[in-house]
């Protein structure tokens, strides 16, 4: 459902990256702008397919009336969450491969 959202921007920022990238005054924001967002999108994806495919096995009661609120709202938090950890992920881990070149 946000998805719908989320890849249009991700490609976007890919878009945006890879201009950057033949700059060589801005080939490292390039980085940054490819790898952040990528690892946020990945991350997000990651994260809201194991709610939707573990909740229902760790919950196994869906007639319960605050089972559908309770999944599309843990579904929304593992978005924004994947999201952050992705993000923070992937810029830790491109200033370290940046100081190694």
């Amino acid at each position: 459902m946000p998805f719908f959202f989320i890849v249009p921007l991700w490609l976007a920022f890919l878009v945006a990256g890879t201009i950057l990238l033949f700059f060589p005054r801005l080939r490292n924001v390039g980085y940054f702008v490819i790898a952040v967002p990528t690892g946020a999108t990945l991350a997000s994806f990651l994260l809201s397919t194991a709610v939707l495919v573990l909740v229902p096995r760790l919950m196994p009661q869906p007639g319960r009336s605050w089972y559908g609120v309770f999944l599309v709202a843990t579904y929304l938090a593992a978005i924004v969450l994947g999201a952050l950890l992705g993000a923070i992920s992937a810029f830790l881990l491109t200033i370290k491969l940046r100081r190694t070149h």
